[in-house]
């Protein structure tokens, strides 16, 4: 998967708060039981808040959210609020 030039332009500073950003990847287990990961091409964001689509685990999906902050630690998977999945 390759990112599109929206997602790169977005997903610059996205540490910065409330930046929205766009992914794609497939939804995965996360390390926390009954939540979801998207992994991105290696790199995995923990997803929160409700699902507009029935995406479930394994499908190829586009996600629109905001990363949030300060969870950027070693160890730590970023989480991002969710406003948006497109199944691919």
């Amino acid at each position: 998967m390759t990112m599109s030039e929206t997602e790169t332009r977005t997903m610059v500073g996205y540490a910065d708060a409330l930046t929205t950003v766009i992914r794609r990847g497939r939804l995965v287990p996360a390390q926390r039981e009954c939540f979801l990961e998207l992994d991105s091409s290696g790199e995995r964001f923990e997803l929160l808040g409700p699902f507009d689509t029935a995406a479930e685990r394994g499908d190829d999906v586009e996600i629109e959210g905001v990363v949030a902050p300060g969870r950027n630690m070693p160890g730590h998977v970023p989480a991002m609020l969710v406003r948006h999945v497109r199944r691919l």
